[in-house]
C-alpha cells in the first residue's frame, strides 16, 4: 500500500478514537490512551520505511530529548491554563518545549542517561502537577471538532516525515513527540470543558509517558535484532502494561 495513503488513514483514525475514548471514559483515561505511541509509532515506522532502519534507530536519542520537552510543555500548559485562554497558553508552552529541546540537544546526553532523566522528570512532574479545582464548567462541543483534530494531526505527521531527510535523525527524533496530539487534546479540553479538564487530560498523558518513553527506548535495542513488526509489538505490550500499572498508582 502507498505510504501516503497509510499516513492519510492511520493518523485520522487514531485521533478520532482517542477523542471518543475521552468522551466515554473521561479526561484522565483519555490522556493515558493519548500518550500511547499512536502518533510517534507511525512516525518512527515511516522513518524506517522511507529513510531506513538505521535512521529510525538514530532518531530515538532525539526522541528522548523531545519527551523531556513534552513534559515541560504539559506542566506549562496546565499551569497557565488557569489564568490564560488557549492561544497565549499554547504559544508560551511551545516556547517552553523549544527551550528545553534546544538545551538538551546541545548537551547531547547518551540514550541510557536520557531515558533515566525522562523517567525521573515524569515522576517529579507528577509530584508538582497542578491540582484541578472544584470549579464546574458547562460542557460544550464544537461542530466538526473531530474532523478538525484529525486534519491537524495528519498535516503534522505528513510534514515531519516529509522533512525527515532535511532535518536529519536528531531533530526528526526530537520532533517525533512534538505535542501535536497533546495540543489538540489540551486546546479542545481547555476551550470546551475548562482548565480542569485540560489539567486532568495532560496529567493522564504525563503518567502515560512512563510507558511511551519505554516503547521508544526499547526500539534502540529491539530493531537491530528483530523485524519492525516484532519490535513494535513487543514494545507496545510493555508500554500497555506499564500504563495499566501507572494508572493504578497515580
Amino acid at each position: 500500500m502507498n505510504l501516503l495513503l497509510i499516513k492519510l488513514t492511520i493518523i485520522p483514525a487514531v485521533i478520532a478514537l482517542v477523542t471518543l475514548a475521552i468522551r466515554k471514559w473521561g479526561n484522565k483515561i483519555g490522556g493515558l490512551i493519548g500518550s500511547m505511541p499512536w502518533t510517534a509509532g507511525p512516525i518512527l515506522l515511516f522513518f524506517i520505511l522511507e529513510q531506513g532502519k538505521t535512521f529510525g534507530i538514530q532518531s530515538i536519542q532525539g526522541a528522548m530529548t523531545g519527551i523531556l520537552a513534552l513534559i515541560g510543555f504539559c506542566l506549562s500548559y496546565s499551569s497557565l491554563s488557569r489564568k490564560l485562554s488557549w492561544l497565549p497558553t499554547i504559544l508560551l508552552s511551545y516556547g517552553v518545549f523549544s527551550a528545553i529541546a534546544l538545551l538538551f540537544n546541545y548537551l547531547q546526553l547518551n540514550l541510557v542517561l536520557s531515558y533515566a532523566l525522562v523517567i525521573g522528570s515524569v515522576l517529579l512532574a507528577l509530584y508538582v502537577f497542578p491540582t484541578p479545582t472544584d470549579h464546574v464548567v458547562k460542557v460544550r462541543r464544537l461542530p466538526f471538532d473531530i474532523p478538525i483534530r484529525m486534519a491537524v494531526a495528519t498535516l503534522f505527521v505528513l510534514a515531519i516525515t516529509g522533512l525527515a531527510h532535511v532535518l536529519g535523525p536528531s531533530w526528526s527524533g526530537i520532533l517525533t513527540p512534538f505535542p501535536i496530539m497533546t495540543s489538540v487534546l489540551a486546546i479542545f479540553s481547555h476551550t470546551l470543558l475548562g482548565s480542569n479538564a485540560a489539567i486532568t487530560t495532560l496529567r493522564g498523558l504525563v503518567i502515560g509517558l512512563l510507558g511511551f518513553t519505554t516503547f521508544l527506548f526499547l526500539q534502540a535495542f529491539l530493531l537491530p535484532s528483530f523485524s519492525v513488526g516484532a519490535s513494535f509489538g513487543i514494545a507496545f505490550v510493555v508500554n500497555t502494561i506499564i500504563n495499566l500499572i501507572a494508572s493504578r498508582i497515580w
